[in-house]
């Protein structure tokens, strides 16, 4: 499989190296040289030193036949370009877009593109750890509004039923844990207390998935 990686900062010669140890043919574009001493001695992959709007630039990059391509420069403008771009012209499968302004990001997200928002992730993770006292996040699911979080079943909850913590569009339950054993969940699974739940939230109905644990 072939990616194309277009910035080769710290998460663009990250995300090419990890992509090399996953098998793509990687190529990374970046318009200054000393870019590409981040890729290190471990990288084998193709680099081209240039601009990335330039359509004869992404043509030598082989973007006609990519299957994926990551638009990571520091221009929010540059990236969402080249996604839709890839997207609409070159028809490349798998696109995404780092971009820095929250709002652009959920514009272009809305437009089609893919877009991961730093910034973004940052204030909802940080908020997570910061305001949920019972319910622990654990990591951000694709571009930021469902959250995967870990709560223990208190003793009130014990004999209900594992569905009865679900909320069409809103939580899901994804596994459960049990005597050092964790397994898919199942809705008509009773619960045990001291159970360790995780559960799919997305953004804004933490507090729900609270009420329904007991603990607000």
């Amino acid at each position: 499989m072939k990616a194309v990686v277009i910035g080769c900062g710290r998460v663009g010669s990250g995300l090419a190296y990890l992509l090399e140890l996953d098998g793509f043919e990687v190529t990374v574009i970046d318009q200054s040289p000393h870019a590409f001493d981040r890729l290190g001695e471990g990288f084998h992959g193709e680099v081209i030193i240039g601009k990335a709007l330039d359509r004869g630039l992404l043509d030598r990059a082989g973007i006609a036949r990519a299957d994926a391509l990551a638009a990571v420069t520091g221009s929010d403008e540059t990236n969402a370009v080249l996604a839709r771009l890839a997207v609409r012209h070159f028809h490349v499968p798998r696109v995404v877009a780092r971009m820095y302004d929250p709002r652009q990001a959920d514009l272009y997200r809305r437009l089609g593109v893919l877009t991961i928002s730093p910034v973004e992730w940052s204030i909802s993770r940080i908020g997570h750890l910061l305001s949920l006292r019972d319910v622990a996040p654990v990591t951000t699911l694709g571009t930021g509004q469902v959250h995967l979080v870990e709560a223990s079943v208190l003793p009130g909850l014990a004999g209900r039923r594992a569905g009865e913590l679900e909320v069409p569009g809103e939580t899901r339950l994804i596994a459960v844990t049990r005597s050092g054993r964790t397994f898919l969940g199942d809705g008509n699974l009773p619960l045990e207390a001291g159970d360790v739940v995780s559960m799919a939230v997305t953004t804004g109905a933490e507090v729900r998935l609270q009420q329904l644990l007991g603990f607000g």
